[in-house]
């Protein structure tokens, strides 16, 4: 059993440096392109230079999993819900390539493009939803001293990911100064995260 504690403890401890190293990577990329230049000319180099962000989407569950056990004696219906709508995400993603994959390889679904809604409408609904999860953690987590910093850093990092669909949704445009904002907005919550993560021991109440 201690050893299992501490095999958590490690992760949770690797986790927590793994998030803040690509937060400081998303930062240096941003202000001097080094990893575009150095990547130029390799093939799907776009994607290479996405991969900090894709730690932080990879890394997060671990966080708001330790934040459930967390949450799950202090607030149990703020951390189900949490949950639930975190998972409508990857969940909702899973369903929508097998959807694709069955309406080409078989005829008993319709193609996604036939649909009366656009997948990508669909996609950026559970990206809405999963930041919706998030900042329920965020806001759950503010209520406690020792946990604050991680509340408000989830909040952040939640409301990054959906302020550009608000402003899109609401002005049919992305303006120039999003993107920016976007990038600063995830590097400093994952940077921040990673400082406070993994949580401390529960309270004693």
């Amino acid at each position: 059993m201690a050893l299992a504690s501490s095999q958590v403890d490690e992760i949770g401890h690797w986790t927590g440096r793994l998030l803040a190293i690509a937060g400081v990577l998303i930062f240096i990329e941003a202000a001097s392109g080094a990893l575009s230049d150095v990547l130029r000319g390799i093939p799907f180099a776009w994607l290479l230079t996405s991969v900090p962000f894709g730690i932080g989407f990879v890394l997060l569950p671990l966080v708001l999993l330790r934040s459930y056990q967390y949450l799950s004696d202090r607030t149990p219906t703020a951390a189900v819900v949490g949950v639930a709508l975190v998972a409508a995400l990857p969940v909702g993603s899973i369903v929508i390539v097998a959807w694709a994959v069955a309406a080409d390889t078989t005829s008993l679904v319709p193609n996604v493009t036939v649909l009366p809604v656009k997948v990508d409408t669909v996609f950026f609904t559970l990206l809405a939803v999963f930041a919706c999860g998030i900042a329920t953690f965020g806001l759950s987590l503010l209520r406690y001293d020792r946990t604050r910093l991680l509340g408000g850093s989830l909040l952040l990092f939640g409301s990054a990911w959906s302020l550009p669909l608000i402003v899109v949704g609401l002005s049919e445009v992305y303006p120039g100064w999003l993107s920016p904002l976007l990038i600063a907005s995830v590097a400093t919550a994952m940077i921040a995260i990673g400082y406070c993560f993994p949580l401390v021991e529960p309270e004693n109440q």
